[in-house]
């Protein structure tokens, strides 16, 4: 047991005192595979009990982790398990998961409003007829099929605060989609309760937990909940039901043992680990198992599992102050209470609801590292600072206008609560850009171009500088150019972000980078950038980041 434990201190000490002195050969990790391949139509849908979840994630596993000596040591000397699922450029493969959109390429706001939806809302030329009832959760609701025969969720606002989740969905609903993630088609809708028709034998569950029949009285006693617009029609969110048969929920951690396709860990799934960063900036504090949902599907001529997030009612601003802040069940907070004799004020408790289709959402107190969702999340537990920097980039891609075309698809009747929450997502955006920018070194987007006289150009980006949190001429980056053990470039201040690197050998250099502000005057972690020549050219053979 001891020399084990010798081994693994020697280990964690050699890991942490590399630096950019030395090269060796990069070699590109075996590709991610893509999980789109045809699957037997025999995956089972899965209803993961919510009340066993619930004491999993916040009893069961927290005390597992406690006795997990390997997590703890590798938490205790900063070498934490990196996410399984990337290439060579330390990026995340497009997958049943996640798709690349809007930090890899441009996304018009045209585009970007779009978002998923592929129709324009319930068909308003009949009837909506409600097959389901929806009795469970803060507000209640039903499922309609309209007159084209598509379905849609209908969910109401909460009491006192009309707008408030209605507006939260579909803003959000964009935003996700532009980020990369799966989620489902959501509309702000308008209507008459005579437009609503009861189909036959909906069941419904009473007061008293009996599944019966739904009738009319059932509907007139759902409406007694929800609160009427001056001209008499309602206000609800319509979300059509995803494509696909419906598998239930996916969970954080383990893998689907009916899907083939399913190989990395959900835990070490960058995308899901990444999404902790996501939560924290839309304020997503309702992040668990049961809002996303897996849907077998045929795409493309393939029939897979395809994975998407759903419901976020719970995003932006809330009826609790509290949420963001703490879990439901906390350890670690009511000992600090106990301590302190409850005599500490939290910081949410000096929150204000501004407007109430605002709720309690601000700006001021946020710390991103710190935000913690309702209930412990394996994947958020287990992320990097590569895995922040990953999410982080795509949030900075978010411009001003991005965010305030977001909010106006929420439909917000009072402009001042749509502005305060514009400038709230703004800021927190930026907080989280400050936070992750500055703990990994934010240089992406490398390219190399052969020049006319044989050498070669290489560039890159300041995520800090092109998304405005940091200036050009403020920033500096130190590079060193090694192949094998020769030095092309020995360690050089360069002012902009780009460097001519001389005609090599054909074979593979290792660039590595610093970056230095003159607010932090000190050296970054660096970034090790690989490139190769051969007869075709120049190319980017992969990257490896400091975290």
């Amino acid at each position: 047991m001891g020399k084990k434990f010798l081994k693994l201190f020697v280990f964690i000490g050699l890991f942490t005192w590399i630096n950019c002195s030395g090269s060796r050969r990069f070699v590109a990790p075996s590709p991610v595979v893509d999980d789109r391949q045809p699957v037997p139509e025999n995956v089972a849908e899965k209803d993961p009990n919510l009340y066993a979840y619930v004491f999993n994630r916040q009893i069961s596993e927290q005390c597992r982790q406690s006795f997990d000596l390997s997590r703890q040591l590798r938490f205790l000397f900063g070498s934490p398990r990196q996410a399984m699922n990337l290439d060579a450029f330390d990026e995340v493969a497009n997958s049943s998961w996640f798709t690349r959109r809007l930090f890899y390429r441009e996304m018009s706001l045209e585009k970007f409003v779009q978002g998923p939806n592929t129709v324009t809302g319930p068909d308003t030329s009949g009837a909506w007829k409600i097959v389901r009832a929806k009795t469970q959760g803060l507000t209640p609701g039903f499922s309609i099929k309209d007159p084209k025969g598509d379905l849609y969720l209908i969910k109401f606002d909460p009491p006192g605060h009309n707008e408030l989740a209605s507006g939260a969905e579909v803003a959000v609903t964009k935003i996700f989609y532009a980020a990369g993630y799966n989620v489902p088609q959501n509309f702000v809708v308008y209507f008459h309760p005579d437009r609503l028709e009861l189909a036959e034998n909906v069941e419904y569950i009473g007061k008293n937990g009996q599944v019966r029949p739904m009738n009319e009285q059932d509907l007139a006693e759902i409406f007694t909940q929800v609160e009427f617009l001056p001209d008499g029609r309602l206000r609800a969110l319509a979300s059509k039901y995803l494509q696909g048969k419906p598998l239930g929920p996916f969970l954080y951690k383990g893998t689907r043992k009916d899907d083939p396709n399913d190989i990395y860990p959900h835990e070490h799934r960058r995308e899901l680990r990444g999404l902790r960063v996501f939560t924290a900036w839309l304020n997503h504090f309702d992040a668990k198992a049961h809002n996303s949902l897996d849907m077998f599907v045929t795409e493309n001529g393939k029939s897979y599992v395809k994975h998407s997030l759903i419901d976020f009612g719970s995003t932006l601003g809330n009826a609790f102050p509290s949420y963001g802040f703490e879990n439901y069940f906390d350890p670690h907070q009511m000992l600090f209470n106990t301590l302190t004799l409850g005599l500490h004020v939290m910081p949410w408790e000096k929150q204000k609801e501004p407007y109430p289709s605002a709720g309690y959402f601000e700006s001021n107190s946020f710390k991103p590292h710190e935000y913690k969702v309702n209930l412990p999340n394996p994947a958020f537990e287990l992320m990097t600072m590569r895995d922040a920097y990953w999410a982080a980039k795509i949030v900075m891609s978010f411009k001003d206008e991005h965010i305030r075309s977001a909010i106006e698809q929420g439909c917000y009747t009072n402009p001042d609560a749509a502005e305060y929450l514009i400038q709230t997502l703004i800021e927190r955006r930026d907080k989280i850009g400050r936070y992750y920018f500055s703990r990994v070194n934010p240089l992406d987007k490398f390219i190399v171009k052969e020049k006319t006289d044989g050498s070669c150009e290489f560039s890159f980006v300041d995520m800090a500088v092109v998304t405005g949190l940091e200036k050009s001429e403020s920033s500096q980056y130190l590079v060193e150019i090694i192949q094998g053990d020769k030095i092309l470039i020995e360690k050089n201040v360069l002012e902009s972000p780009s460097v001519k690197i001389p005609a090599w050998e054909e074979g593979q250099v290792q660039v590595c980078l610093r970056t230095k502000r003159q607010t932090e005057g000190r050296w970054s972690p660096w970034v090790k950038v690989y490139a190769s020549k051969n007869k075709s050219g120049y190319r980017i053979d992969g990257i490896i980041r400091q975290d």
